[in-house]
């Protein structure tokens, strides 16, 4: 099934690495199923985000990376997201200190989901640490689509979208496409399988967007 994935689309977020810690073998046998240059979007390690909450957490984000690091031979590698609990406040010195243990290699993008984060402040840092922030849209809120890195990241997390909305992402993404910014674009998984029918009206016939 992923190797068909992969031939509809350029990228996939996995999100069971947050619940487990990915083993090389696990990600090794996923990069053989598919084309080079699909990239994988890893969901950074709940121990990292809920349980460590960024703090003390160098060792565990270590060994998360190491792990991920086999994945960019063949270009499959991409953003790390960082997901934090809705109750996590704004830190401007621990987002720092975390944001200090990114190697150069890896690109990280933030979903944060507390109010306190979308300040002038917080893009600040961001950019400095060449960071995106996560642009998720929720049945609760929208992010402002700031950008903070030379690519973005966007969650499209409602139950149902109306062509409108969807043509409505396209033309941002087309937007910042055009700027040299790389997208990263992601529908919500359901049972009822409305995501794949999303990402390609999204896309349109001609598939022109760089990052699925």
């Amino acid at each position: 099934m992923l190797g068909y994935y992969a031939t509809q689309f350029s990228t996939v977020e996995i999100n069971h690495s947050f619940y487990r810690m990915p083993t090389e073998n696990l990600l090794l046998n996923w990069a053989k199923s598919v084309r080079e240059g699909f990239r994988f979007a890893l969901k950074a390690n709940q121990q990292i985000t809920h349980i460590q909450r960024l703090r003390g957490c160098e060792n565990t984000l270590k060994r998360f990376l190491e792990v991920a690091s086999v994945l960019q031979e063949g270009d499959h590698l991409g953003p790390i997201l960082v997901q934090l609990p809705p109750s996590f406040k704004f830190d401007k010195p621990l987002l720092e200190d975390f944001l200090a243990l990114r190697p150069p290699a890896f690109a990280f993008a933030f979903e944060v989901r507390h109010a306190s984060w979308y300040t002038d402040e917080t893009y600040a840092v961001l950019r400095k640490h060449e960071t995106a922030l996560c642009i998720a849209e929720t049945e609760k809120q929208t992010p402002p689509d700031v950008l903070t890195a030379n690519f973005t990241y966007v969650r499209l997390r409602l139950e149902n979208y109306t062509p409108k909305q969807l043509a409505d992402w396209r033309k941002h993404f087309d937007t910042w496409l055009g700027e040299g910014v790389d997208v990263y674009a992601y529908c919500k998984h359901e049972d009822e399988g409305k995501a794949p029918a999303y990402a390609r009206k999204i896309l349109g016939s001609d598939g022109s967007a760089t990052k699925k």
